[in-house]
């Protein structure tokens, strides 16, 4: 129901397609409307919306139409037209094939009446002798042991194992050998743990330093008087390492 400000302005059916009602179209009123106005821009709106339009005589509504076009219901109608046909060529191969199946189960049927295949013949045998009576197993069987000797062998075939690490020496432990009286490292030999009680006692140590090759560690333990470090290898990977603070006895001591 119009409200009553909208009682005595006129309204103007307007028909657009589906395609111009989603995009918007610019069109111009028929003459028989009465309203003169230049072509007017219709934005997108659908079916039953009403569009005011201004012109030099008052105020008019458009009320949009949305139809269907004679393109689309001419395409329709063809649809339908080609979805019969399939129905019907569907409909004519299904006949034709159940006539054709029918007259060849009627001629399997005729030659099925005159086909009388003969009995195979198979041969005979006929049993001479008497049956074996005889014991299939009268052998003892063998109850020796298959495997009289371990066939993978019980030696360890990884003898070869790496002699394990020789123990570091601990404080108090004496050693032989001279050792440079030198500030630079210089490789040594001959340095070999002895009793303190030997006359080749030369050296004890008063710290052992794991993990390490730095013998200035040594400088944090003021008495000592001589480092020594050792390095244990294998396959020339270095497995462990000690730095030895010593003190020299008798005349080496400083």
């Amino acid at each position: 129901m119009s409200s009553p400000e909208n009682q005595g302005i006129p309204e103007i059916p307007v028909s657009l397609t589906p395609q111009q009602a989603a995009s918007g179209t610019v069109l111009r009123l028929p003459p028989g409307t009465g309203v003169r106005v230049p072509p007017v821009r219709i934005p997108p709106v659908r079916d039953g919306d009403v569009v005011r339009l201004h012109t030099a005589d008052g105020e008019v509504r458009l009320r949009i139409r949305v139809t269907a076009s004679p393109s689309a219901e001419k395409k329709q109608g063809l649809a339908c037209l080609g979805v019969l046909g399939v129905i019907a060529v569907v409909v004519l191969l299904l006949v034709l094939t159940n006539r054709s199946g029918g007259s060849g189960d009627a001629s399997d049927d005729a030659a099925g009446s005159s086909y009388s295949p003969s009995a195979p013949s198979y041969p005979t045998a006929t049993a001479t002798g008497e049956p074996s009576t005889g014991d299939p197993y009268s052998g003892t069987p063998d109850t020796g042991e298959p495997y009289s000797s371990d066939p993978y062998g019980t030696g360890d075939p990884y003898d070869g194992s790496p002699s394990p690490d020789p123990s570091p020496y601990t404080s108090g432990t004496c050693l032989n050998g001279t050792l440079p009286n030198s500030t630079t490292a210089q490789s040594v030999s001959g340095v070999e743990e002895v009793s303190c009680s030997a006359s080749d006692a030369h050296y004890k140590v008063i710290e052992t330093i794991p993990l390490t090759s730095d013998m200035s560690r040594c400088n944090d333990n003021p008495r000592t008087e001589y480092a020594f470090s050792s390095r244990y290898t294998i396959n020339g990977a270095t497995v462990n390492e000690y730095v030895y603070c010593l003190v020299g006895l008798g005349s080496y001591a400083r």
